[in-house]
């Protein structure tokens, strides 16, 4: 059989299979199916954190390799496979996994009609256009979890995730300089290369984790924004809170640019590396910033840096 034809009988089939399960109407509200489906595959890194967080093992996601790598809050067993680019999944070998449901992300919308002769397939991840993107991403997780039958193990999750951040909140509390009215504005940020960042406002996913954890966020509003890395010399008692690993190109800058060396934060040393935490994480993720950022106050010496 060639390429054309395996296609054509592979549509097919999928099309059987979502005529089959047509009274699992997946509109965008997401409505409980009589029976959870069990063969899930997710084509969005966010909402795969979100599928491993509450206990549920998909069958196939996108880029196993660079999720795995990005979003370190969870583990990915063995047996998922691995469908290859995030928008232009290996068609075959999804058709292949026989799923009952696929899990996507609103950027997915020009695939959604293909996808949809595979099996059912709803969009999720909305989240990350909200002003409060942890908050929805904690509700998303519950429309998930009803949809997959496990809704008690979500509810556990985010009963998990609230004494998590308390325990956080109070740690950072009775740290020098951290929070309350001794504490220092913090600039969150992402280096996009050595001359531009990208700075986390109070709308955005750190931002709204700084707000939880009654941290101050040198950036007043919004979410995002882009711009050169001399605008952080804005706020002289800032500290620099910075994602790594940086690329050879920033941590060179760093060492050799007299602009860089005339930043405050870098003159007195206030210039703090946190591992990578996904920016448009979900509950796991939040844990695990709140957790780096607890151990980057109590431990100031072993991760400030001075380059």
């Amino acid at each position: 059989m060639n390429r054309r034809a395996m296609l054509s009988a592979l549509l097919g089939a999928g099309a059987f299979a979502a005529t089959a399960l047509s009274d699992v109407a997946l509109a965008d509200d997401v409505p409980v199916p009589a029976s959870p489906p069990r063969r899930i595959v997710v084509l969005d890194w966010g909402l795969t954190e979100m599928v491993l967080s509450i206990g549920v093992v998909p069958v196939g996601i996108a880029n196993t390799r660079d999720f795995r790598r990005n979003f370190t809050a969870c583990d990915v067993p063995a047996s998922v496979v691995d469908l290859g680019l995030m928008f232009q999944p290996n068609m075959e070998l999804l058709f292949a996994l026989k799923p009952d449901l696929i899990v996507i992300s609103p950027a997915h919308a020009t695939l959604r009609a293909a996808l949809e002769r595979v099996a059912p397939t709803v969009t999720l991840g909305r989240y990350r256009s909200s002003d409060r993107p942890y908050s929805a991403a904690r509700a998303e997780t519950l429309q998930l979890a009803r949809l997959l039958g496990c809704e008690a193990r979500a509810k556990a999750l985010l009963a998990q995730a609230d004494t998590a951040l308390n325990h956080a909140r109070t740690a950072l509390a009775a740290l020098p300089g951290a929070s309350g009215a001794t504490g220092r504005p913090l600039y969150m940020v992402n280096f996009i290369d050595e001359a531009h960042v990208r700075v986390s406002g109070p709308d955005s996913f750190y931002g709204e984790l700084m707000t939880t954890l009654r941290l101050q966020n040198a950036v007043h509003s919004g979410a995002f924004s882009t711009t050169g890395f001399d605008v952080l010399g804005g706020v002289s008692d800032a500290t620099l809170l910075y994602m790594k690993p940086l690329a050879s190109s920033v941590s060179n800058m760093m060492k050799t640019s007299p602009l860089w060396h005339a930043m405050p934060f870098m003159n007195e040393g206030r210039m703090v590396g946190l591992p990578r935490i996904p920016p448009d994480g979900c509950v796991l993720s939040a844990m695990l910033y709140a957790r780096v950022l607890v151990d980057a106050f109590e431990h100031p010496d072993a991760v400030r840096e001075h380059a």
